[in-house]
């Protein structure tokens, strides 16, 4: 486990904050408010090079212009039972500076998985009281002038989409300017999303079962796993996606990858109920599925719950991968047809059934994390902090254009043999 010492802890300021009220609240929709129980998302970037520090800290403040709700609080409403984000020109953003005499090309090595070290190259956020802090960032320094840039974000607040597109326009303003990202425009304001007729009554539902407590928040616990990091290349994604074709049925990267992950999950496991039913979860995003779509410029989740179900002895045979494959594209189809049917037991499906979903996927490959250069260059290693659920995996874009990262957590007795399985699986 590597040493951290902080020598600075400092607040950048959104300047000049485009709030002119003395607050602005912006109450969360019914996609938010279902993740606001969850630990807050936590990424870790390692730079074999490091920005000025100086230039981090100004393009920081120049881009929470434009994405000011992430500087501002989320806040109790008790006159309404509420939580709103909060939102003043006085908002800022925590910014974390440190050292390390750590090594760092052994934590930017794919097969290194020291998550302790991760874990203290990432800020806190204090989430479990309201108010609560959206953000925070720690930018630790490394002998060599390699540098560890950490962010930690409120799901509440940003979905997997959100967080990146945040990072890309820091980067962007890092790297070439102000005047980069001055074509972005976002949208806040969370009374656009009025596709449901009770939207607000199911928010307020959703967040008296996620947070019955307020403004005091049970933050869900997460226990100790142990993690590997894949990368398929785009020879592998072909070729498992040739292996998954059905007759015209010609599956998604996305479904193909999914099922391969949840058969070698099942041999692994060696079920004790061949007859038992096994879940895959995993979110997704309505933006472009809603009638009609949402507008692009929509700063908020706007993802739900899916559920493909298969009893463990339809998925452990033979024609296991298809079967995967097909229930994963069912799920995909039935969803898409009406993407807010359902959705307040979407939510309560993934909280309610946490011990019998077997696999959880999070993230996409869409995600281009690995073209994030704040003007020193790409990353060695993106990796996702916050993960430590049995059977949870998280998808990202690869370094090579094509390549798709997959990062596993699972309880340790479980990791060697699935990582043989799906190695075996991935080049068969």
């Amino acid at each position: 486990m590597v040493s951290v010492q902080i020598h600075q802890v400092s607040h950048v300021a959104v300047y000049p904050s485009p709030v002119t009220e003395t607050e602005l609240l912006l109450p969360l929709s019914f996609f938010d408010v279902s993740w606001i129980s969850i630990p807050p998302i936590r990424r870790l970037l390692l730079f074999p090079a490091a920005p000025d520090l100086n230039s981090l800290k100004s393009s920081l403040s120049a881009v929470l212009r434009l994405f000011y709700p992430l500087a501002g609080k989320l806040t109790y409403l008790p006159a309404t039972g509420d939580v709103a984000l909060s939102c003043s020109p006085d908002d800022h953003v925590t910014f974390i500076e440190a050292d390390s005499d750590g090594d760092f090309t052994r934590l930017a090595s794919d097969e290194i998985h020291d998550v302790d070290s991760f874990l203290r190259l990432v800020p806190e956020l204090d989430v479990n009281v309201l108010p609560a802090a959206v953000m925070a960032v720690q930018v630790t320094r490394f002998e060599g002038g390699s540098l560890a840039v950490g962010l930690a974000i409120h799901h509440a607040v940003v979905d997997g989409r959100g967080f990146w597109l945040f990072v890309e326009a820091w980067a962007m303003a890092c790297r070439a300017g102000e005047e980069a990202i001055s074509g972005v425009s976002l949208v806040h304001d969370r009374t656009m999303i009025r596709y449901h007729p009770r939207g607000d009554e199911i928010a307020r539902r959703l967040l008296k079962k996620m947070a019955p407590d307020l403004p005091i928040i049970n933050t869900q616990r997460r226990f100790e796993a142990s993690r590997r990091t894949f990368t398929i290349s785009r020879d592998m994604i072909r070729s498992m996606k040739q292996r998954a074709k059905d007759g015209r049925i010609q599956y998604s990267t996305f479904a193909a990858l999914s099922a391969l992950t949840w058969i070698c999950l099942i041999k692994t496991k060696a079920m004790e109920d061949p007859n038992g039913e096994t879940i895959l979860g995993f979110s997704m995003d309505c933006r472009t599925r809603l009638n009609p779509p949402l507008n692009d410029g929509y700063y908020g989740n706007c993802i739900r719950g899916c559920f493909a179900k298969a009893k463990a002895v339809e998925l452990a045979g033979s024609a296991g991968f298809s079967m995967a494959c097909m229930r994963i594209k069912e799920e995909i189809d039935e969803s898409c047809k009406d993407v807010l049917r359902g959705y307040e037991d979407s939510v309560g499906g993934f909280f309610r059934d946490a011990n019998s979903i077997f696999i959880l996927l999070n993230g996409s490959s869409s995600f281009r994390a690995y073209e994030t250069d704040f003007g020193v260059g790409r990353p060695s290693r993106v990796e996702p902090v916050s993960m430590s659920l049995d059977g949870q995996v998280v998808l990202i874009g690869g370094r090579e254009e094509g390549d798709i990262q997959m990062s596993v957590s699972l309880n340790p007795p479980h990791m060697e043999e699935f990582t043989k399985e799906f190695l075996r699986e991935l080049h068969a």
